[in-house]
């Protein structure tokens, strides 16, 4: 029996939160039958979930594992993301509450803890919201972290800190030494150093239709994708906005033999610096830009670029590919593509074949990043922030901040139905071919190559995305 089956079985011996002892000895036996149920293929055959793409597209998270429910907002104990994050075995954490989950100290997805989807679009309401504020003695002030582990997926997550910038090393979101991760549909603002950083040998990483946004200056940094690996790396940032970011839009130090690959994303005001390429490394950085699109905006200096090589302690040279990039200012503000300095490195074909396919044309992308990026539904920061943007050729707002905002609101709602505790809504199940009396998430029902289960995450995200909710 696997830590994550047997936390939930030993549940139906206590009341939380008011349910009675037959509510969680349903939920046990619904715990131990899909330990054995199998699904329509194996996991590693299918990607993260429908829709999934890059270098992290064959994380399997959580797949053919438990359903834990997350019940409260606490920092930790029964019932809380921590908990249902520091088991073992495969295992899904789905939210039965919306609303803050405020935080002492980072949670951290350790390599005893891989195997992990967090499935933040089955929260009700207005979904969840990390945050941290207060300092502890091992500095572990990053809201989320995933740390030496794999097959990891998150979603429909915010992480929003609340230190001044005089707390230094704080990410939104912090991917170290891990691989087989995917991250979809995340929000992170006021970091005081990246947003969202991959940190050492992380590899095999998918970060995808996310907000990154107003890290706090003087060190506002959007993307940090090559922080000190020691090994060549996989990486796919894909249908990103980063937004008010003084620099690392991204940031990218790789080497030789990598696969980096920045596809239709939306960078918009930064104030120095878009993409930084580094060759710090034996055999240079190789990268691709396809489909970009770079927009000025207030804070944004006179004269930047878009793709510019940093020559700093440089080992070799860089091999960049620049296809269906679009730049766009106003005024006296100028984007140019890329550096003069950085002309010579570019290549006329991807350094590796794109692991993203069919990258969209990037003022097609403009639309969908602007209208379906973050972590959904949408929250007062979100919204502001893509309003800021601004319609595509027109100028924006939007400004650098020094401090962090005042947190949202975040409703708590009514869970939606789940009367056989498998994750998935009574309502809605036929619809995949599961049924409402029986736990079946790993089945699949409707013959269509997908479990029941990962048809209905994918459906539930799509749904949040577009303003629904299964309420019954």
């Amino acid at each position: 029996m696997t830590d994550a089956v047997r936390a939930v079985s030993s549940m139906s011996g206590r009341r939380l939160r008011g349910r009675p002892r037959r509510w969680w000895a349903g939920l046990a036996l619904a715990v131990l039958a899909l330990a054995v149920s199998t699904g329509p293929a194996p996991a590693e055959e299918r990607p993260a979930f429908p829709g999934a793409e890059g270098y992290g597209k064959a994380a399997t998270g959580g797949r053919d594992g438990a359903i834990i429910p997350v019940i409260n907002l606490n920092d930790a104990g029964p019932g809380s993301l921590r908990a249902c994050i520091d088991l073992s075995g495969p295992r899904n954490c789905v939210f039965r509450v919306g609303g803050t989950i405020k935080l002492k100290s980072s949670l951290v997805v350790r390599d005893q803890n891989a195997n992990l989807s967090i499935l933040g679009q089955t929260a009700p309401g207005g979904g969840i919201l990390l945050t941290i504020d207060q300092t502890n003695s091992e500095g572990m002030h990053t809201p989320f972290v995933v740390k030496g582990s794999a097959n990891v997926i998150i979603r429909h997550l915010r992480m929003r800190p609340q230190f001044p910038n005089s707390i230094p090393n704080v990410d939104g979101v912090t991917i170290e030494d891990s691989r087989l991760v995917y991250v979809d549909h995340v929000s992170t603002s006021w970091a005081t150093d990246e947003n969202i950083n991959a940190y050492a040998t992380t590899t095999d990483l998918t970060i995808a239709n996310s907000i990154f946004a107003e890290g706090l200056n003087k060190h506002s940094k959007c993307a940090l994708l090559g922080s000190d690996p020691r090994a060549p790396q996989n990486i796919s940032f894909w249908k990103n906005a980063c937004v008010s970011n003084r620099d690392r839009n991204p940031d990218d130090n790789h080497y030789g033999g990598s696969c980096i690959e920045i596809v239709n994303n939306l960078f918009f005001n930064a104030a120095s610096e878009w993409g930084e390429i580094f060759s710090q490394f034996p055999g240079g950085t190789p990268i691709s830009f396809v489909g970009n699109y770079f927009k000025a905006g207030p804070s944004t200096n006179e004269v930047t670029y878009a793709m510019n090589w940093n020559d700093t302690a440089s080992v070799d040279n860089p091999k960049i590919y620049n296809s269906g990039n679009v730049t766009w200012s106003f005024g006296k503000k100028s984007i140019v593509a890329v550096a003069p300095d950085t002309v010579g490195f570019i290549v006329d074909k991807p350094p590796c074949p794109l692991a993203i396919a069919n990258p969209e044309p990037a003022e097609a992308m403009y639309a969908s990043v602007t209208a379906t990026a973050g972590a959904f539904p949408r929250d007062g920061i979100d919204e502001r922030v893509i309003a800021e943007i601004g319609p595509i050729g027109q100028k924006g707002g939007g400004k650098m901040v020094r401090a962090p905002g005042a947190l949202p609101q975040i409703a708590a709602g009514e869970p939606y139905l789940d009367s056989d505790n498998d994750g998935m809504a009574d309502a809605v199940e036929p619809q995949f071919g599961a049924a409402a009396a029986r736990s079946d998430p790993w089945v699949d029902g409707d013959g269509n190559g997908w479990s029941n289960f990962d048809d209905f995450m994918q459906w539930l995200s799509e749904e949040r995305i577009a303003g629904r909710y299964p309420t019954d």
